[in-house]
Parts: C-alpha cells; sequence; structure tokens
C-alpha cells in the first residue's frame, strides 16, 4: 500500500509538490492554515506550464482535521518550519517519515536536537515555480527533486513508489553535498537580488551588482574547499552565474519576501553560510554584510 502524504505548506513549492504525487499516483494532501483555504484549493489548481494548462485536482485540509500524519512534507520558509513542525507534532509518531523541502539549511540541525527519536529526512529541488493566484501555479522551470538522511542511509521502503513514478525523484545518498551546493548558489543570488531590487539576471547585467556577485562567490569558494568541497569550491562562480543567467527573469524568493514585507529566510542561507566559516575561521566579510543587512 503507497503510504499517504500530507504537505504542509501551500505556496508554490508545496502546490507543486502535490500536483507532481497526484500524476504519480502517491495519496497526497495539502495542510492549510484553516478549512477556508483548504475549501479553495480543493476545487483543484489551474497549472500551467509552457504554452499548456490544465487543472489538477488536489485534496486539502487544516490540520485541526486530522487525527494522525502518516508521512509528512514542509515545505514552507525555513523561518517558518521549525514552528510548522511543532503545530503538528502531536499527530506525528517517532517512525513517521518528515520530509524537510525548503531552501537554506539549519532547520534539520535544530529539529534533529530537539526530536531525536523523530525520523527526519531532507530534500532539494532544482524545479521552479510561482503563483499567479491562489490555486493558479506556473511552473517555469523543470528539475529534479533529491531526497535523503543525513547519514547516508539507502532508501526507505515507502520512497519506492517515489522511484517508480514518471515524476523526476531521487534518493541521494549524499544529500548533505546536494543541500550545500544548493545553499551556495542562493547565497551568490538571493541576498544581492533582495538588496539592489533586481531580477536574477541583473546580478550580471550591472557591473557593479556583477562585481559584487564575483566577491561574494570568492569567499564562497573559499569556505567550500575549507569543507573538503574542492569541486564546488572551483565551479562556484560558474554555477552561481549559469543560475543568473537562466533564470535572468526570475525574482528570488528573497527579493519577493522583501517587496511583501514579509520576513525572508536570510539567517538559513548567508547566516548558515557565515556560522560555518566562522566554525572553519575562513573569513567571509561580504557575505557577513549581506546577511547584517538583511537581518
Amino acid at each position: 500500500m503507497v503510504e499517504p502524504w500530507h504537505i504542509l505548506g501551500a505556496g508554490a513549492v508545496g502546490q507543486l509538490l502535490a500536483c507532481k504525487l497526484q500524476r504519480a499516483g502517491i495519496p497526497a494532501q495539502l495542510l492549510c492554515r484553516d478549512l477556508a483555504a483548504a475549501q479553495v484549493l480543493s476545487q483543484g489548481i489551474e497549472y500551467h506550464e509552457g504554452s499548456g494548462s490544465s487543472r489538477i485536482p488536489v485534496s486539502a485540509t487544516s490540520a485541526d482535521q486530522l487525527d494522525a500524519i502518516r508521512a509528512l512534507f514542509i515545505t514552507t520558509k525555513a523561518n517558518q518550519a521549525i514552528t510548522a513542525f511543532e503545530q503538528v507534532q502531536g499527530l506525528l509518531r517517532p517512525d513517521t517519515p518528515v520530509v524537510l523541502l525548503h531552501n537554506g539549511m539549519g532547520v534539520y540541525e535544530q529539529l534533529v536536537q530537539r526530536y531525536p527519536s523523530q525520523h527526519l529526512f531532507c530534500g532539494t529541488t532544482t524545479e521552479a515555480a510561482y503563483r499567479r493566484g491562489p490555486c493558479v501555479l506556473v511552473h517555469t522551470g523543470k528539475g529534479e527533486t533529491s531526497l535523503g538522511q543525513f547519514n547516508g542511509s539507502d532508501a526507505p521502503g515507502w520512497f519506492t513508489a517515489f522511484a517508480n513514478s514518471e515524476e523526476a525523484f531521487c534518493w541521494e545518498a549524499d544529500i548533505a553535498h546536494s543541500l550545500w551546493r544548493k545553499l551556495v548558489i542562493n547565497c551568490a543570488i538571493n541576498p544581492l537580488t533582495a538588496i539592489h531590487r533586481c531580477r536574477n539576471g541583473e546580478l550580471l547585467d550591472n557591473p557593479e551588482y556583477r562585481a559584487q556577485a564575483t566577491r561574494v562567490c570568492a569567499e564562497l569558494a573559499a569556505v567550500c574547499r575549507a569543507r573538503g568541497e574542492e569541486s564546488l569550491a572551483d565551479q562556484v562562480q560558474d554555477i552561481a552565474f549559469a543560475v543568473m543567467r537562466s533564470t535572468a527573469q526570475n525574482q528570488s524568493s528573497m527579493l519577493q519576501d522583501v517587496l511583501h514585507k514579509r520576513p525572508t529566510e536570510i539567517d538559513f542561507i548567508s547566516g548558515y553560510l557565515c556560522r560555518e566559516a566562522h566554525r572553519l575561521q575562513v573569513p567571509c566579510p561580504l557575505n557577513e554584510q549581506l546577511w547584517q543587512q538583511l537581518s
């Protein structure tokens, strides 16, 4: 029997995941802040990809309507993830798989410390999407969603349904490497776009912004090298600039948060990077400045 999944966080990532699981034949239900929001989503998601569109039926409810959660994705922003977990923790068993799927790092470590018996997993995705309305999702970039554990364990039984689907899910034995790689890219792009109020591509087009991005990448490379990530250290700038090019018209999630006067994930992106740099005794003054400026 395929494990039914709940998805806590009904933003773009959560809705995209719900659509992917629906297409994969994996039972899934979005968890919303209240029943009114759930009823809106239960009418289906208007899904746009390229020039085509379709309506994908999804199930949605609120946590107060549930007796138990058997498997859980948390797709909130990193700065909301711990609170979100604790709001539903009473519905979980210790062996309930909980997958963290958000930008940034640091949430996993805090949850492991507070709830050492919980079966925690992490994920990262190269998929891109944004919401054009409460139930209108625009899928702007196809990619792959990697799941794994920090201890490098083999894929658990529940992942079989994901692996057998036609959706792009993979099990990553070294998920920490993938999370770190994604973190570095976010550090290179998100804070600068948020501070300069610009789209990703403008970091390359504007000489001043490009010079800053180059300095940020040099500091990121030094931290990567100190961590033993030699290959990534050599490629940091090339990878970050390639992402800026391929997502030139995109507004980073951090820029959107700043524009809407919402708290950002800076503590789990640049903050995490700087704390790691301190641990390794690697100076990164520009990343520190960006962190403090957006905190």
